[in-house]
């Protein structure tokens, strides 16, 4: 390849700058690969680390998100959706009397005892939910929210449940599991429908079934489930509406779908301390990143010292020296970042066929983008402040 300095010495203005920047990141291939890795390196650990986060808040509130609702009501002292208890029959008298309330769903939610086909025995989560009624005046969300095979309706006959595609090795079942029983509880029941990606966060599965069945696996007396979901008229009313239950019933606690899903998430995922363990492989990943990307600015620097001296002798000002470290440092976050941002998305669907969720949503892609920029910048603060300090007089050495 040829130098990239011109043998003159002549510079005008940023474009022959940007030139003489890129091929002289160029001329060296060797260290352009190793910046490029550490880039890519760098935006991949990034991406997968911020995707798997999210996608571990996205599982720990699933459940929550997809039943929906304005107001969550359960017994007082209740932390996180998994650890609800029962409410007798009478609270859904109570939940329903404000006017501004349009319908309450019951919601059973509880860790049960699965014995599997060959006597294993493991733990599932049994999710009871109020089925969806045509002739309902609001639209229920659907739950079960993602069936590869059945309908809600194959739910409806007693005992029925669903397993997810992702459990049916785990559970010991066919690879055509509709028909097949379990026993959980020392009850026996039967899979009616199959869910697609359906996980909760501590990896337990889930079996969805309607509250009678659901009642009946762990001994619920008729009306009791461990929530009422309350959706309002108007959503303005929802403060009244807490104030009005948590007069008429000092054991129960209101709280908002939002505000319950926060809490939720911060019981799993930063009480945990996986949040932690991920961003500290983030910040590693951009230390890395960082170094590789500065020890290769700066060796370019040296190397080429006395050509941009020259430039400096001929009139080339500050900020265009300063830019020659800046073309390169673009160009490696642009690139690097590209090739890392392809390897990411690439990996994620392996990742999500393993049943790890990665959410890679535009908001993680800005965080990753705006991360690696900055990564690149700060590498190049070395270089750029050496060639600031370079004299003319280094011609002449």
């Amino acid at each position: 390849m040829r130098h990239p300095f011109p043998d003159d010495g002549r510079v005008r203005g940023a474009r022959p700058m940007r030139h003489i920047a890129l091929q002289s990141l160029l001329f060296d291939r060797g260290k352009l690969l190793g910046a490029l890795a550490g880039v890519a390196f760098a935006t991949v650990l990034l991406l997968l680390q911020l995707g798997i986060y999210q996608g571990f808040l996205s599982t720990a509130s699933a459940l929550l998100d997809h039943v929906g609702g304005d107001l969550w009501v359960m017994a007082k002292g209740t932390e996180v959706i998994d650890n609800g208890e029962p409410l007798s029959a009478g609270a859904r008298s109570i939940v329903t009397s404000p006017a501004c309330v349009a319908r309450a769903r019951g919601v059973v939610l509880s860790f049960g005892a699965v014995r599997k086909p060959g006597n294993a025995l493991d733990g599932v989560q049994i999710v009871g939910f109020d089925p969806v009624t045509d002739g309902a005046a609001l639209p229920a969300p659907t739950v079960p929210w993602e069936l590869a095979r059945g309908l809600p309706s194959d739910l409806h006959a007693p005992l029925r449940v669903t397993v997810d595609t992702t459990d049916i090795a785990k559970l010991h079942l066919p690879a055509d599991p509709v028909g097949s029983s379990l026993q959980v509880n020392g009850r026996a029941v039967y899979v009616a429908a199959v869910t697609r990606g359906i996980r909760s966060f501590a990896l337990t599965p889930f079996l969805f079934m309607e509250l009678p069945t659901a009642r009946r696996l762990i001994d619920l007396a008729p009306g009791e489930v461990h929530y009422w979901v309350l959706d309002l008229r108007a959503r303005g009313c929802a403060a009244e509406v807490a104030r009005e239950i948590g007069a008429r019933a000092p054991d129960l606690e209101v709280r908002t779908a939002a505000d319950f899903r926060a809490r939720t998430q911060d019981f799993w995922v930063k009480g945990s301390g996986a949040g932690t363990a991920l961003g500290f492989s983030a910040l590693l990943g951009l230390v890395v990143g960082t170094v590789i990307v500065a020890q290769t600015l700066y060796a370019l620097t040296r190397e080429h010292e006395k050509e941009l001296a020259t430039l400096k002798a001929v009139g080339a000002s500050a900020s265009e020296l300063a830019s020659f470290v800046g073309w390169q440092a673009l160009f490696l976050a642009v690139v690097g970042g590209l090739a890392g941002g392809a390897i990411a998305f690439a990996a994620q669907r392996s990742l999500l066929d393993a049943g790890l969720t990665v959410v890679l949503d535009a908001e993680v892609v800005v965080v990753a983008v705006l991360s690696v920029a900055m990564m690149c910048t700060v590498a190049s603060l070395a270089s750029i402040r050496r060639v600031l300090r370079l004299e003319a007089v280094e011609v002449f050495k």
